[in-house]
């Protein structure tokens, strides 16, 4: 029965050295503000379709752009601060390995989970 079979794995789309090679670069919508705890990061989002048309009959939207924040700890405002469209995902996480020493392979692991968290909300897009 197909219907109770086991899914076979995502494979990533890209392989790690092409993804290690990729450079992030900020979205130029993204807008910095400086809180007591930390960097906060403040960025546009879009609607579902069926959402945004029933919230538009509603009369609950305009239709303007809808604005997220994501607070960043310590180490999320270094990286933030490194990401100069220059710098390579490899480069960050050496520097981000060298900076609170920790192994490579864990600073990668680190480093590419969070970008892809930033990727994934539209804060970073990569090159």
């Amino acid at each position: 029965m197909s219907l109770f079979r086991k899914k076979k794995p995502v494979q990533p789309t890209i392989p790690r050295e092409e993804a290690l090679a990729s450079v992030p670069v900020r979205n130029r919508d993204v807008e910095e503000e400086s809180g007591d705890d930390g960097l906060v990061l403040s960025y546009p989002t879009t609607l579902n379709p069926w959402f945004a048309r029933m919230a538009r009959k509603v009369g609950i939207w305009d239709g303007s752009p809808i604005q997220k924040k994501l607070q960043l700890d310590e180490m999320g405002e270094l990286v933030w601060s490194w990401i100069d469209g220059q710098s390579s995902v490899a480069e960050l996480s050496q520097k981000l390995a060298e900076r609170y020493d920790l192994h490579s392979r864990e600073a990668e692991v680190s480093m590419s989970t969070f970008l892809r968290e930033l990727g994934r909300r539209g804060i970073v897009a990569f090159r």
